[in-house]
């Protein structure tokens, strides 16, 4: 494996060389091709915000597609994406009373990094470790959450300002899993219902408890059923408690915050008049943001065109490098230069998150800079590539990070969005 430092052309059997030009003028050619949403843009979450925004604004003007997704959260859904003012901040686990973990040894993510960091520095705050030899053995997150959820709703234990207004749908959650034969659901994991009234006692008498989990160990059902379970708890909203949904990669946040789902515009908000509105303004040409059903889409292989981005080389999707086989045109953007990557008709050089200047969003949704500490062996970085293929399609010139940043700023909503927070789901 070597690092690729030049765009590739395959002509033939054999990859040759082409300029940085050459490569904008091939993509800007191919994609007058393509449909509407023909083309798949999948990204994995090892880039910059800004970066991110660029491909996003390129798909959904030049390459008229709004089919985007990532590797990081394929079949996955959107509900990962929880309002900051939700989740418990990284400094405020020193505040814990009680850590409640689910943890991955072999991962190397800067998140757990952190978390664990900060844990480990406060060694009288008691720590329970799912799936250890003294706790409970819990294969489906999802199911187990919910048993609590009705153990608290079922005995009344559910109080506070969530289930009394503040939370959104309470009445029609309760109704839901009361309707449930609690039995079936403490099946899915093996347990009895004394685990679970021992597990919610021990919950409902502790102060301030922080739930911190390794986002890819729960699926879709797994995080709405925490972030409910922390309103029944009435937790989510006090000092040092809640929960805390660790991802896995370098700016997973990122991938929603630059709207990179079919469904959530830049700023991590469903689309509407206004949002649409901006991107024709600031894009200076119609953006493409019409409803793609995306897994129908990937699942019936109804694409001509892929573009993938993957800087690093995360793990893709077996579907996904399926579609790319039966495109007319693959494109891929990848640092490194691997035998699997002789498929694609064109490859991209990427540049690595040190080399370049940009921001990245934590799990807490903390925004932080991130300054260049190693020189980029590329004669065009990652942005200033997507920049020379934006100028291609004829967009507005977005060269530096900087501008970047200014741009994408104008679809964050400021102030309280409280009619978007706190649903029972």
């Amino acid at each position: 494996m070597g690092r690729l430092l030049q765009p590739l052309l395959k002509t033939g059997q054999q990859y040759q060389p082409i300029t940085w030009d050459e490569a904008c003028q091939h993509i800007a050619k191919h994609s007058q091709n393509a449909g509407e949403h023909k083309t798949l843009v999948m990204a994995s979450g090892d880039y910059s915000n800004e970066e991110l925004y660029l491909i996003q604004r390129l798909a959904r003007t030049g390459l008229h597609t709004n089919a985007l997704g990532s590797f990081d959260y394929y079949k996955r859904g959107t509900s990962f994406f929880i309002d900051k003012n939700d989740i418990v901040p990284f400094a405020e686990l020193f505040g814990a009373g009680k850590y409640y973990t689910l943890l991955d040894p072999k991962a190397n993510a800067l998140s757990q990094k952190t978390a664990l960091e900060i844990m480990d520095a406060c060694p009288n705050t008691p720590r329970y470790e799912f799936n250890t030899q003294d706790t409970l053995q819990i294969r489906d997150f999802g199911s187990f959450f919910r048993s609590i959820n009705h153990y608290l709703i079922r005995n009344n234990l559910a109080k506070g300002i969530y289930v009394q207004g503040l939370g959104k749908q309470y009445d029609q959650y309760k109704e839901q899993i009361l309707s449930e034969d609690l039995s079936e659901v403490l099946a899915a994991n093996n347990l009895t219902e004394n685990d679970i009234k021992t597990f919610a006692e021990e919950l409902l008498h502790t102060e301030a408890p922080v739930f911190v989990i390794w986002e890819p160990f729960l699926d879709e059902r797994g995080i709405i059923e925490l972030e409910n379970m922390c309103m029944l708890l009435d937790i989510q909203a006090k000092p040092s408690s809640g929960f805390l949904s660790l991802k896995a990669e370098l700016n997973s946040q990122g991938l929603f915050d630059m709207g990179f789902f079919p469904e959530i515009c830049v700023g991590g908000e469903p689309f509407d008049e206004g949002s649409r509105k901006l991107m024709c303004e600031l894009y200076g040409q119609p953006a493409h943001t019409d409803s793609v059903d995306l897994p129908a889409r990937i699942a019936a292989r109804d694409f001509d065109q892929c573009y993938l981005f993957n800087a690093t080389g995360a793990e893709m999707p077996a579907e996904i490098m399926e579609i790319a086989q039966q495109c007319s045109w693959r494109v891929l953007q990848t640092a490194f230069w691997e035998e699997s990557n002789a498929s694609f008709d064109l490859l991209l050089p990427a540049s690595l998150p040190q080399e370049c200047d940009g921001t990245f969003t934590d799990s807490a949704r903390a925004a932080h800079n991130s300054k260049a500490d190693s020189e980029c062996p590329l004669t065009c970085n990652s942005l200033q590539l997507f920049s020379k293929i934006s100028k291609a399609f004829g967009l507005p010139k977005l060269d530096n990070a900087t501008d970047v940043f200014m741009e994408y700023i104008s679809f964050f909503h400021g102030g309280c969005r409280s009619q978007l927070r706190h649903f029972f789901r």
